[in-house]
């Protein structure tokens, strides 16, 4: 009798054990699984923002350094965006680097916009100018530029206009948030691909 009652002590206490052991490992699993729903955000991971942010407004911005392999740098200047033909009203000051590629002009520009219209109200100004100039030979498109979205401007009439057959606009700021944003546009006598090359290079 006493050896029977040690027997099933012996297996109730291997049960309990047994049982303690698996209650162990789901809370394990369990804290396993809140640690994996719980991980932090990556707060760095701006891959959806401009590829390098504006600290200092100067015709630095618009410096590429080097310049692509058949670019040529002709001259850096302070300009107003409403005297650029780009469908721009507003007399936004900025930096144009004029450069040529296979004896073409081509312009990469910076503006400086302010909170109550930004960057991105005025590529929505360039757009509705865009549509109302050229009509059913206007053309607007969305293109990734390092890493980021830009907007494409596209004249298909016959004879290329004096602002270039294809307008390239995206916004870039200074990385404070109640800072004035910028506007970057690529335009020039020259195909999409040369334009597409410098907004590249340009890493804005």
């Amino acid at each position: 009798m006493k050896k029977s009652i040690l027997v099933i002590l012996l297996v109730l206490i291997a049960a309990a054990a047994a049982v303690s052991g698996c209650l162990g490992d789901d809370a394990d699993i369990g804290d396993a699984g809140n640690n994996t729903a719980e991980s932090p955000s990556n707060d760095s991971d701006n891959s959806s923002g401009p590829a390098a942010v504006i600290t200092s407004f100067s015709g630095s911005v618009v410096t590429v350094n080097p310049l692509p392999d058949g670019f040529t740098h002709l001259a850096t200047r302070s300009v107003v965006a409403n005297t650029q033909g780009i469908g721009v009203s507003d007399a936004l000051i900025g930096y144009r680097n004029m450069m040529t590629y296979d004896n073409a002009n081509v312009y990469l520009s910076a503006y400086k916009c302010s909170p109550s219209k930004t960057a991105d109200d005025t590529i929505r100004e360039m757009i509705t100018s865009h549509a109302a100039k050229y009509g059913n030979d206007s053309s607007v498109s969305t293109v990734r530029i390092n890493g980021h979205d830009a907007t494409l401007l596209e004249a298909t009439v016959h004879d290329t206009p004096p602002e270039g057959r294809y307008i390239l606009a995206w916004s870039n700021w200074s990385g404070d948030a109640f800072d004035d944003s910028y506007l970057i546009v690529i335009n020039g006598q020259v195909n999409y691909s040369v334009i597409q090359t410098l907004a590249e290079a340009s890493n804005l």
